[in-house]
């Protein structure tokens, strides 16, 4: 009997050799699939209720959001490259292991934090729980509410501008600091690690107006620092599947 990952990886080669898309993109279509059949057999007899993405369209994202996002996405990237740089200098075996998971699991720990923090907030607009378990792909709401943990309430709740719960620790003031972008939070990094990774990651110049909706000196940041990876690494800009 084949494993679920299994299965999912020959849906995915199939899903390839149909589309002609890449194999990234089409197990990301199929992990999308078996939650949207489960949802489709069910909401005939339970509609969602509540809001839908048809009542968000043409509202603004709130900026608390992206600044969350640009706060955790800073934090995992340096834990990612501590993990990293075990490797680098870290010749015992034993001590490897051990630095290299913390720093995963940190890196993780802001991850989950994440996500939980941006859904708990989707929670309080009234989005309905069937849409928060397709974006968030999966089967049960019971694996919805995992993310609800007490940090998550307490780091939401900083962010919203609430009060503090009972024995908050420290994340609702970290998420007071990202709405403030004061404090915990340092959008002069955030925006340093946002320029390298669009000048990593960007498909430019094939796409020569991949940037074009970025701010000004954001933007102007960017194409200065392209001439200097793509001088380490020529191939940098080749189209990775």
């Amino acid at each position: 009997m084949q494993s679920h990952n299994q299965a999912r990886a020959n849906a995915a080669r199939r899903r390839q050799a149909e589309t002609g898309e890449s194999y990234t993109t089409a197990l990301k279509a199929v992990r999308l699939d078996r939650p949207r059949k489960l949802d489709d057999r069910t909401e005939a007899d339970n509609p969602p209720v509540g809001r839908g993405p048809d009542y968000f369209h043409n509202k603004p994202v709130p900026e608390v959001l992206t600044e969350l996002v640009r706060y955790h996405s800073h934090r995992i990237a340096k834990y990612l490259y501590f993990a990293m740089d075990e490797g680098r200098w870290r010749d015992d075996f034993a001590e490897w292991q051990a630095m290299t998971l913390y720093k995963l699991t940190d890196a993780l720990e802001h991850l989950h934090l994440l996500i939980g923090t941006i859904s708990a907030y989707l929670r309080d607009e009234g989005v309905e729980q069937y849409f928060l378990r397709r974006y968030l792909q999966a089967n049960e709401n019971h694996q919805v509410e995992t993310y609800f943990t007490p940090q998550v309430e307490e780091h939401l709740a900083g962010l919203t501008g609430q009060p503090a719960p009972e024995e908050s620790v420290v994340w609702h003031s970290v998420g007071s600091d990202i709405a403030d972008r004061t404090g915990w939070s340092k959008p002069e990094r955030h925006e340093a690690l946002e320029a390298a990774l669009h000048a990593h990651f960007g498909n430019y110049p094939d796409d020569s107006q991949a940037f074009d909706h970025l701010p000004a000196p954001l933007h102007e940041r960017v194409l200065a620092l392209i001439p200097l990876m793509r001088e380490a690494d020529p191939a940098l800009h080749e189209v990775a599947d």
